[in-house]
């Protein structure tokens, strides 16, 4: 006997439907597992460039007895992406030897709505990737006013790629200085003729 109508009506809208959320994923963002995750200390001063900014803690108010260090992290990202995702936005919680958040914008552990970081490309598959970010020390940890980064404790580090990537790109020098000699030939793009 033929199935029934109903029966029939309700298979074709599941097919609909698991094509419709395939779709979706396609365009919806690529949560990407970070494991394995080792980090050293930069050794780069103040005003030198991490992350693509100068390093420096952010805000003069909120980082009294702060010191911002640059953390070079290396970790095992898994990507189920086909292709190689850019510019992957970095979140998770960072602890610093006394127990504090390492991440400024989120300094009480509350949220890790916070991106801190980004890693310009993801291969597919499980590969070896590499960021850097700018961690802020307490100067009443030992090892910080010594000079030394101290022990880091990583959680809940994942990476996510948003269709249309770069969500946190540092600014070009014609960015900033549309007038600047970096700029030379660049504002033609720009005039309609």
């Amino acid at each position: 006997a033929p199935p029934p109508r109903s029966s029939s009506r309700a298979t074709a809208a599941n097919v609909v439907a698991t094509r419709a959320l395939a779709q979706v994923a396609a365009f919806g963002p690529d949560n990407i597992e970070l494991s394995n995750v080792a980090y050293s200390d930069t050794g780069k001063k103040v005003g030198e460039i991490c992350a693509g900014r100068p390093l420096k803690a952010p805000g003069e108010k909120v980082a009294r007895g702060l010191l911002p260090k640059c953390v070079l992290v290396t970790a095992t990202a898994t990507s189920k992406s086909k292709q190689a995702v850019k510019d992957a936005a970095v979140y998770g919680y960072v602890k610093t030897a006394t127990g504090d958040s390492a991440i400024a914008n989120n300094p009480d552990f509350r949220s890790d709505a916070g991106q801190f970081a980004m890693i310009k490309t993801v291969p597919p598959g499980s590969q070896a990737v590499e960021f850097e970010f700018v961690a802020v020390i307490p100067d009443k940890d030992i090892g910080a006013v010594e000079g030394s980064l101290g022990a880091l404790t990583f959680d809940s580090l994942k990476a996510i790629s948003y269709p249309g990537g770069a969500r946190m790109a540092t600014f070009t020098a014609c960015e900033l200085d549309s007038l600047s000699d970096d700029c030379d030939g660049e504002q033609e793009k720009f005039i309609s003729k």
